[in-house]
C-alpha cells in the first residue's frame, strides 16, 4: 500500500526523479507495518539577506500513535529533504524500537505471572 503524500512547494518546483525518489523512499519506511498513514512535505526558499539561498524541507509522517516531523535548511532542495528524510526515519526506528522492547517486556511479565 502506498502512503499518501501532500507536497507542499513555496513557488518551488522539483524534478520528476526526486518526487519518485521522495515517494519510494515513504513507501520504503511503510514496508511490513502498518503505522504510517500519510505523509506532508514542505519545501520553501527561506527570506531574508542572510539566508536567500537557502531552503528549508520540513516532513511530517502520520503515525500511529504520534506524528514525526523533521526539518533541515540548506543551500540545496535535495540535500534538505534527504536530511529531513533522515531525520524523520530516525526518529521512526526509535519509537518502534521503544514500542518493541515495551511489548517483549510485557510478555516477559505474562510469563512470570502465570
Amino acid at each position: 500500500m502506498a502512503i499518501n503524500l501532500e507536497l507542499h512547494l513555496d513557488h518551488l518546483q522539483v524534478s520528476d526523479n526526486t518526487h519518485d525518489w521522495i515517494t519510494s523512499r515513504l513507501n520504503g519506511l511503510e514496508e511490513e507495518h502498518s503505522d504510517i498513514t500519510g505523509a506532508h512535505l514542505s519545501i520553501k526558499q527561506l527570506s531574508g539577506k542572510p539566508t536567500v539561498n537557502e531552503y528549508e524541507a520540513k516532513l511530517t509522517l502520520y503515525h500511529k500513535p504520534d506524528n514525526i516531523c523533521g526539518a533541515h535548511k540548506s543551500p540545496l532542495i535535495p540535500e534538505a529533504i534527504q536530511d529531513a528524510y533522515s531525520s524523520v526515519e530516525r526518529q521512526l526506528r526509535k519509537q518502534r524500537s521503544a514500542i518493541r522492547d515495551r511489548r517483549k517486556r510485557a510478555q516477559r511479565e505474562a510469563r512470570v505471572d502465570l
